[in-house]
């Protein structure tokens, strides 16, 4: 690496380390203020809150993470565009292409940490930082209290069972799809009106019950009652609260999304979370490109010009992958292009930028 690549690095990443801390605080100082009543009036203790916001962590780094790196891509180039450095550097030969290429690498690196980050470290602390919310803030209802709607579960033995709605405290499920896998073939397929938890096990109620040889239906009963002891299925497992889609692992996502195409559920929300896994992170990639040439001009390179470039950029960004989002889950666009739609208009932006900049 040439001592030119290395000042750059150098100070892009002071000023990385800086915008992230920076915005760390602000999240963690405005989110405490909002909550401190709370935390008081449930006497939450200080390990408890300080632990709290040390699983909110990973989150806000997530978060903030493009903000900081277009902030600090804008605040490098402008620093050395106004002080003639980039001229001078310009004269000795080095183009505008050239001066980047650590800025760039950087990015591409930072976006890869980036998505294990996110799928190692940050999903377990939401998860556990969710549970803690729910006791110390939220003061969520007993789980007996709750009737969960559109309930799936994977059992052993190939079972899956798909509830319309389960009521925790009756220990009762109603509109019930019981269906056996073996190599994504359904060999047995179960509807009944409803079903209720009695003796160790469950009863369906008003049921029919279908086998399958191949493709072809081999036997068809209804029972007005059917006792389910083949479902491994217990009141626990079903009152297991399934995580936001978001806050789920990459690979458990990708099961969750097997298990429902095969019970014929719409999977196009999980879809679209799970493409973001792979394209949020490249967004810090892309607003560097976007970032360089906008502070490689004199007129844009001041800090205050940088500052507020950087958040009408990212909100900007985060209005289109919202819009995106949306398109996705009620199918007006493939998920993996409402997914990337913001990187892909980015991106876009960024190239013809750089193109049109002065080399």
């Amino acid at each position: 690496m040439k001592i030119t690549d290395r000042y750059i690095l150098g100070r892009f990443l002071k000023i990385l380390g800086f915008a992230l801390l920076a915005a760390i605080v602000v999240v963690i100082i405005v989110d405490t203020i909002e909550n401190v009543d709370k935390f008081i009036d449930r006497r939450v203790t200080t390990a408890k809150v300080a632990y709290y916001y040390v699983l909110y962590l990973p989150f806000i780094i997530v978060l903030t993470m493009p903000v900081a790196i277009l902030m600090a891509a804008m605040f490098t180039i402008g620093s050395i565009a106004r002080s003639q450095e980039l001229t001078v550097m310009k004269a000795t030969g080095l183009s505008l292409y050239r001066l980047s290429a650590p800025l760039l690498t950087a990015g591409f690196v930072i976006s890869l940490v980036m998505i294990v980050f996110a799928d190692s470290i940050m999903v377990p602390a939401e998860d556990k930082r969710n549970s803690l919310k729910r006791q110390l803030i939220d003061k969520a209802a007993p789980a007996e209290a709750v009737v969960r709607n559109n309930v799936i579960r994977p059992g052993e033995n190939g079972w899956v069972l798909f509830a319309k709605s389960y009521d925790e405290k009756r220990l009762s499920g109603k509109d019930i799809l019981l269906q056996k896998f073996t190599d994504s073939n359904i060999d047995v397929s179960i509807r009944a009106a409803g079903m209720f938890w009695a003796d160790s096990v469950w009863i369906l109620i008003d049921a029919t019950e279908r086998t399958f040889e191949g493709l072809s239906e081999k036997e068809f009963r209804h029972y007005d009652t059917l006792p389910a002891g083949f479902l491994s299925h217990t009141p626990q497992t079903l009152s297991y609260r399934l995580k936001k889609p978001r806050d789920t692992g990459f690979f458990e996502l990708i099961e969750l999304i097997r298990l429902k195409k095969l019970m014929g559920q719409d999977t196009a929300r999980d879809r679209v979370e799970l493409y973001l896994k792979i394209s949020h992170p490249f967004i810090n990639f892309i607003l560097v490109i976007i970032g360089i040439p906008l502070a490689a001009n004199p007129k844009r390179s001041g800090g205050a010009v940088g500052f507020g470039i950087s958040l009408i950029i990212s909100f900007l960004y985060f209005v289109i992958l919202r819009a995106g989002q949306s398109f996705g889950y009620t199918h007006a666009l493939p998920p993996a292009l409402a997914a990337s739609i913001g990187n892909l208009i980015f991106l876009a932006v960024g190239i013809v930028l750089f193109v049109k900049a002065r080399k």
